[in-house]
C-alpha cells in the first residue's frame, strides 16, 4: 500500500420511502456498491454495517479518508431512485448522481455496477486504479432478489425471530427461480446458521450442514466465481470438517477480492476457531483495519487469544467494544475477563447476559463444537466460564 492510495469511507445507505422493500433495498444497493468497489484496486475502502451508529463529522479524517460515499434509496410501483454523493474530506461534493430505473433487479444490478465503475474513476483518478469487469447474474424477477435482500438483512442481526421468515421465503424461491446462484448461497448460510445456533428443527446440526454444503455446491455450479457462494461454500466445508477445502475454497476468494473485508474475516474466524491463532488473528485484524464498526464475531477470537496469553485487561477492552453489536457470546468473554481481574459484581453482569443467549447459555461446549471449535479453544473456554461461575457463587 502506497501513501498516495486515497481511502473511501462507504456509509449505510438512506431509505427515504417507508416500508420494508425500500428498507431492502438501501441495504442491499449500499452493500452491493461496496463489494463492486472491493474488486477495484488503488485505494482503501472502508465499510460501516447498516445497523452501525451514525458516523460522526471527524470520523472520515480520523480514519484518513480523502472520500465519503453517501446514498439514498426511494421507491413506487414503477420505478427506483438512487442518489449517491460522494464527499471530499473538507465535506465538499465532488461527485452526485441520481439513478431513475425500473423496478426489476436487472436495473437495479446494473445502477450497483454502473455506481461502482464511476465512483472509482472519481476516487482513483491519477491514482493508479485496477479496473475490474464487474459481472453477475440477475434473478427472474424482483421477489427472488428481495428474497435474498431479506436472507441478508437476518444474517447482519442474526435474531431468531427473523431466521424462518428468510428460510422459508429462501426454500420458495429456489424453487420458483432456481438458476438464481445467490438463493442457493443465502440458502446454504440459513442452513449453517440452523445448525450451528440451534435453530434446526430436528437438533441435529450435521443433518443442516449437509444440506448447506448441497445448497453452496449447487450455487458454485451455477456461477463459479460468485463471491457470496464462494464465501458460503467454505463456510460449509468447514461446518462439514473438510478443513483442506474450506481453506482452499477461502484463498480462492481472496485472490478474487483480496480486499474484501468479510472475506478476510471469516477466514480469519475458521482458522482461529481450529486453534490456528497465529494465522486467524492477523487475517481478523487486517479485516477490523476496513470496517469502521466491525461485527463482534470479528472481534472474538482476538479477545480469546488475549486470554490465552494471559493478557485480560486488553482482553476485556475488546470483548466489551465486540458487545456493543453483538447478543451475547461477547458475554461469555467479557465474564471470563473479569473473572481473571477478580471482579465479581461485573462478572456477574455479564454472566446473567450470557444466560439471556440460549443457544449458549443452554449448552456451552456443545455451541462451540457446533461451531466447529478445537478441543484446545473449548477446553480454555470452558475452564474460563467456570472461574466466573465460581467467582460469583464464592
Amino acid at each position: 500500500m502506497t501513501p498516495r492510495e486515497p481511502a473511501v469511507l462507504v456509509m449505510p445507505f438512506e431509505p427515504l420511502t417507508p416500508g420494508e422493500n425500500t428498507r431492502l433495498f438501501a441495504i442491499g444497493m449500499g452493500q452491493e456498491l461496496t463489494s463492486n468497489l472491493f474488486r477495484f484496486g488503488g485505494f482503501r475502502l472502508y465499510t460501516s454495517p447498516p445497523n452501525a451508529p451514525t458516523v460522526k463529522s471527524d470520523t472520515a479524517p480520523r480514519l484518513g479518508a480523502s472520500y465519503v460515499v453517501r446514498g439514498s434509496v426511494q421507491t413506487s410501483a414503477e420505478e427506483v431512485q438512487v442518489t449517491t454523493t460522494v464527499f471530499s474530506e473538507n465535506d465538499e461534493i465532488v461527485w452526485m448522481r441520481t439513478y431513475a430505473r425500473p423496478f426489476d433487479p436487472q436495473s437495479l444490478m446494473n445502477v450497483q455496477r454502473e455506481l461502482a465503475s464511476e465512483i472509482a474513476t472519481v476516487v482513483g483518478q491519477s491514482y493508479g486504479v485496477v479496473r475490474n469487469d464487474i459481472r453477475a447474474d440477475p434473478p427472474r424477477n424482483m421477489e427472488s432478489y428481495l428474497c435474498v435482500l431479506r436472507a441478508q438483512a437476518y444474517r447482519s442481526t442474526f435474531r431468531r425471530v427473523d431466521f424462518d421468515p428468510a428460510m422459508q421465503c429462501l426454500q420458495q424461491t429456489v424453487q420458483r427461480d432456481s438458476q438464481y446462484s445467490d438463493t442457493w448461497a443465502m440458502l446454504g448460510w440459513l442452513h449453517i446458521d440452523a445448525g450451528r445456533l440451534g435453530y434446526s428443527g430436528d437438533g441435529n446440526p450435521q443433518t443442516e450442514y449437509d444440506k448447506a454444503l448441497e445448497a453452496t455446491s449447487r450455487a458454485i455450479a451455477l456461477q463459479p466465481n460468485n463471491l457470496l457462494a464462494l464465501k458460503a461454500l467454505a463456510s460449509a466445508y468447514h461446518f462439514t470438517g473438510r478443513y483442506a477445502d474450506s481453506d482452499r475454497i477461502s484463498h480462492l476468494a481472496i485472490d478474487l477480492n483480496p480486499n474484501d473485508p468479510d472475506i478476510l474475516a471469516q477466514f480469519g474466524w475458521r482458522l482461529a476457531i481450529r486453534g490456528n491463532f497465529s494465522e486467524g488473528v492477523p487475517m481478523l485484524k487486517r479485516a477490523i483495519e476496513r470496517t469502521m464498526h466491525p461485527p463482534g464475531w470479528y472481534l472474538h477470537f482476538i479477545a480469546i487469544d488475549l486470554y490465552l496469553k494471559g493478557e485480560y485487561k486488553q482482553m476485556l477492552d475488546v470483548a466489551e467494544t465486540a458487545s456493543l453489536r453483538d447478543s451475547g457470546f461477547s458475554q461469555l468473554l467479557i465474564a471470563m475477563a473479569n473473572a481473571e481481574l477478580g471482579r465479581r459484581d461485573a462478572t456477574q453482569t455479564a454472566l446473567k447476559g450470557m444466560s439471556q443467549y440460549k443457544a449458549l447459555a443452554d449448552d456451552p461446549a456443545g455451541f462451540l463444537r457446533r461451531n466447529g471449535a478445537a478441543d484446545q479453544v473449548v477446553d480454555a473456554l470452558m475452564t474460563g466460564l467456570r472461574k466466573a461461575q465460581a467467582l460469583v457463587a464464592s
